[in-house]
Parts: structure tokens; C-alpha cells; sequence
């Protein structure tokens, strides 16, 4: 039997147990990403029902073990956060934390007054963000610095890498859908482009550009994403919040290895 199979079986007993108290559960208004984000946050393509996305699958099953009744839908992101900002949405996901990002949505360990740091270990996945270049760039990360810059380095509009690399002075003034600036890459006309590494690589390979880009070795960031909450949703619901986040990481410490071999190309 293949290792996800026990899994399954085990989910629906818990579903068949919990249906008849599941219409008591506070309600979990989450938003997402409207882009294809496979493999977290759409299947790839091909994929079979049970591959919904490696974390809509940690998300979903988390939000059952904290008795919260989810209900999802997609946005494009900047209109996610002004939903949560707004108390429209109950959280979104994936988030990056950065610290003007208090302001908006509470993140797990992160304490209102900002003394706490947030909490790596009730994240849901490491992410490790790299620059998509030509193979023939000049283009150079060293971890602290940028060589070769001639047009700039894009990013998706929002994100925190699109800050990041504003600090650094190289931002480009790009904010289409990925697949057109990784073709601006390609012709040249644009000297990288940032995404997580697997994004990066599934998107190079829909858009039929192996070959004619590669990601550079060095990320340009190492973060962990996260579920970050509305204030509203927290004040009001602020023991449920603290179960959610903590069955997120023990979900994703149970159940990492299957899902990276389910879902992730390395």
C-alpha cells in the first residue's frame, strides 16, 4: 500500500466522526493566490483529486484538527491582503513576514506589541526564493550583492522579494503575470526574475523555457511561509488561532517527507 493511502483512510474516520459537530465549528474565511501556485496551492496538471496542492493539503487538514469549518477562495494577492486588512477574509496564505506586514495580519509567536518573534516551528513550508536568469547572464548574487545589473530584476507585484530587491536598488518596473517576465528573461530584456525554486522550475517547464533559462545556486532569500490571521479573526477567536498554527507544524513535521515525494520535482 502506498504511503499516502493509510493517510486517506485515516482522514476520512476523523471526517465521519467529526461531520455531526462540524456545523458548530467557528467559520475560517481563507484567501489565496489566484495565479497557478503548483505544486502548493493547485494541483499540477494531470494530477489526481487527492493532489489538491502540498499546502492546501497541510492547510485543510490543520484547520480540521483545530475544529475550524474552511472556506477558501482566490484572489489576486494584493486584494487577499486588503480582504484580511479589512476583516473580509479570516487569513491568507502564503505569506512571507515581514514587519510592515504587523499592520495587517497577526502571524503565529508574533505578539501584538512586537516583542515576540514569529514562530518558524508553526510555519507551513520553508521557501527558498532564486534568480531565474539566461544561462549566459552576467548577472551575479553573491548573498549580499548584485553584479551585472543592466535592466533590473523583477518579482510578483506585493510580494516580499519585490521589497527586498527594492532596498537593494534593482528592482525592475514590472508588475505583469510571471510567465511574461520570464520570457523578458529569456529574449534579454530583462536580467532575472525572482520565484520559490520549485514555482520557478514548474514554471519554466510549463512555459516550455528549459534550456533557455536556469536559477542561480545562491537564494536570494531563505524565509518560511505562513497563515497569517486577521486581527479581527484572532480577537475574536484567539484560542482556535493558537490550535490552528500549532496543528499546522505538527502537520507538516508528521507529514513533510510524503508530500515533498508527492509533490516537489527535487
Amino acid at each position: 500500500m502506498s504511503g499516502w493511502r493509510p493517510w486517506v483512510l485515516s482522514l476520512l474516520s476523523s471526517l465521519l466522526v467529526s461531520a455531526a459537530h462540524a456545523e458548530d465549528w467557528p467559520l475560517l474565511r481563507l484567501c489565496y493566490e489566484s495565479q497557478d501556485l503548483s505544486p502548493y496551492t493547485s494541483a499540477p496538471a494531470g494530477a489526481a483529486a487527492d493532489h489538491p496542492g502540498l499546502v492546501l493539503e497541510l492547510i485543510e487538514q490543520a484547520a480540521r484538527s483545530a475544529q475550524l469549518r474552511l472556506v477558501l477562495h482566490r484572489q489576486p494577492w494584493k486584494r487577499c491582503v486588503h480582504e484580511v486588512r479589512q476583516g473580509a477574509s479570516d487569513g491568507v496564505f502564503v505569506a512571507v513576514w515581514w514587519a510592515d506586514r504587523d499592520a495587517w495580519g497577526r502571524f503565529p509567536g508574533r505578539s501584538v506589541d512586537a516583542q515576540t518573534p514569529v514562530d518558524p516551528g508553526r510555519s507551513l513550508w520553508p521557501a527558498d526564493y532564486r534568480i531565474i536568469v539566461r544561462p549566459d547572464s552576467r548577472l551575479r548574487w553573491d548573498g549580499q550583492r548584485f553584479q551585472g545589473i543592466t535592466h533590473g530584476v523583477g518579482a510578483p507585484l506585493g510580494y516580499a522579494v519585490s521589497q527586498y530587491l527594492q532596498s537593494l536598488g534593482v528592482l525592475a518596473n514590472e508588475s505583469l503575470a510571471p510567465a511574461t517576465p520570464l520570457k523578458l528573461v529569456a529574449a534579454g530584456r530583462l536580467d532575472g526574475y525572482v520565484l520559490e525554486t520549485e514555482l520557478g522550475l514548474a514554471l519554466i517547464k510549463r512555459e516550455g523555457l528549459q534550456g533557455q533559462l536556469v536559477q542561480l545556486p545562491t537564494p536570494l532569500v531563505r524565509a518560511h511561509w505562513y497563515l497569517p490571521l486577521s486581527h479581527q479573526f484572532y480577537a475574536a477567536h484567539p484560542e482556535r488561532a493558537e490550535r490552528l498554527w500549532q496543528a499546522i507544524g505538527e502537520q507538516r513535521e508528521q507529514r513533510g517527507d510524503e508530500l515533498r515525494k508527492r509533490y516537489l520535482s527535487r
